[in-house]
């Protein structure tokens, strides 16, 4: 089911996208269904910035994989397969924003962190590129090939932990640089600090457990 954001975060974004992937492997199917969130107050800067593509720079998401049969039943605990599904909601995650024409260019952290109701998560920061429209892109001739798309610098955190059912799933993107358009610039209001403790009041709010705010 899909994952709403928790009461803390969810006033200033809205939904814009949601999808549902099956992928079967020899013991089990796995149903990761994706929603991705805007924010409400850049909405209109965002869509500027990139008139096409369904990822906005700074977007917020949230995934529910679902495991059928159960780890339990196969005989995995999730807690204790996290260390293998951490790259594998890495993996995911970037393969999500490289299918939007977003470039991953590596990872910058990998961590285990803890919330403040003791659920211990994995935590992975991409640097990424962010592609925008031309009229946006600085005339200063970084861009020598004329099939090579302007870009400004961002970053996506993507963050697993053990659910009730197999693993929840969420992170968010955000812009580290605003781009040549000055007007544009002012409106997309570029706040890296602001927009990673976004991205935590999303981690430490989000229900983990089953019967949470799931639609």
């Amino acid at each position: 089911m899909a994952i709403d954001l928790p009461p803390t975060v969810a006033d200033d974004w809205r939904r814009v996208a949601r999808r549902t992937d099956d992928n079967s492997l020899s013991l089990a199917t796995i149903t990761a269904e994706t929603s991705i969130f805007e924010h409400r107050p850049t909405a209109d800067a965002l869509e500027r910035l990139r008139t096409d593509g369904d990822v906005p720079a700074r977007s917020l998401f949230t995934v529910d994989v679902r495991i059928d049969p159960s780890l339990e039943s196969l005989g995995f605990d999730s807690t204790d397969a996290l260390e293998v599904a951490a790259p594998k909601a890495r993996e995911g995650v970037a393969d999500t924003l490289e299918d939007d024409g977003i470039a991953v260019r590596g990872e910058r952290a990998s961590e285990y962190i803890d919330r403040p109701d003791g659920a211990v998560g994995h935590l992975s920061v991409l640097e990424v590129g962010y592609p925008i429209d031309s009229a946006n892109a600085p005339d200063d001739g970084s861009t020598t090939d004329d099939t090579e798309a302007a870009t400004i610098d961002a970053e996506a955190h993507v963050a697993v932990w053990p659910a009730a059912a197999a693993y929840v799933v969420a992170g968010g993107l955000l812009p580290l640089e605003a781009p040549d358009a000055e007007l544009l610039a002012a409106a997309l209001d570029v706040d890296p600090a602001r927009d990673r403790e976004r991205i935590v009041d999303l981690f430490r709010g989000l229900p983990l457990e089953s019967g949470g705010d799931r639609r």
